[in-house]
């Protein structure tokens, strides 16, 4: 693990930064056998570190004090229902365990899709329309589709991250918010060389059939 510094146990109970509960967070995970903990960023309801468990990167995204105790056991269950509905190809990170002060879950090694689109529009497009399409037909509303960081491009496939804020919903709208924000609203449909009225088009077979309106979308975006 990082040195046990009082900067590591301060940001262990960010803002607090109540050292007590810091030592036990740490000891925790150290029993869990999450090892080389590291600060990596500071969110809305988590702070995130990358550590090692069984040789393996990992998240560990641990409760800001001022967050309630369900935050972390949230993002776990939609983890694990995720995976439990697609093993192996599920569109999110593995989960590992969690408590009420943390979720240990696979570090997603990649570029946010804007980056990743300049080098690879495609394969990173096609990447990302697939994991919303698995998000919606299992009914998980992501909430953030459109944010900048929630999309990431391995090289290989797109996995979305953080479903502190994601729900269970008859008729989620994850691919459609995807394509409106970033194909439409930041106008990247014109490097995929597909007119607008096209776009609409399968926006609206998409609706009516999701299955047939994903492989409207792969062909003639040619993904």
């Amino acid at each position: 693990m990082e040195s046990r510094s009082l900067r590591l146990l301060t940001l262990l109970d960010y803002p607090r930064g109540d050292v007590k509960r810091g030592e036990r967070i740490y000891e925790e995970l150290k029993e869990k056998g999450v090892e080389d903990l590291k600060f990596m960023s500071k969110g809305y309801r988590g702070v995130v570190f990358k550590g090692l468990l069984k040789g393996k990167p990992v998240a560990v995204k641990v409760r800001r004090s001022d967050t309630p105790k369900e935050v972390p056991l949230k993002e776990y269950e939609f983890l694990s229902y995720l995976f439990n509905t697609f093993g192996s190809d599920t569109p999110a990170p593995l989960p590992y365990f969690s408590t009420g002060d943390f979720v240990v879950m696979e570090w997603i090694e990649g570029k946010p899709f804007p980056d990743a689109f300049k080098e690879e529009p495609r394969l990173s497009t096609r990447g990302a329309l697939i994991s919303c399409y698995k998000l919606d037909v299992s009914k998980v509303e992501h909430s953030e589709i459109k944010g900048e960081k929630h999309l990431i491009f391995t090289g290989e496939d797109v996995k979305v991250i953080d479903f502190e804020s994601a729900k269970f919903k008859e008729r989620p709208r994850n691919l459609l918010q995807f394509v409106g924000y970033h194909l439409i609203g930041r106008g990247l449909y014109r490097e995929l060389g597909v007119s607008l009225g096209t776009l609409r088009g399968l926006i609206e077979l998409y609706k009516l059939d999701p299955d047939e309106g994903l492989k409207g979308f792969l062909s003639e975006l040619k993904l």
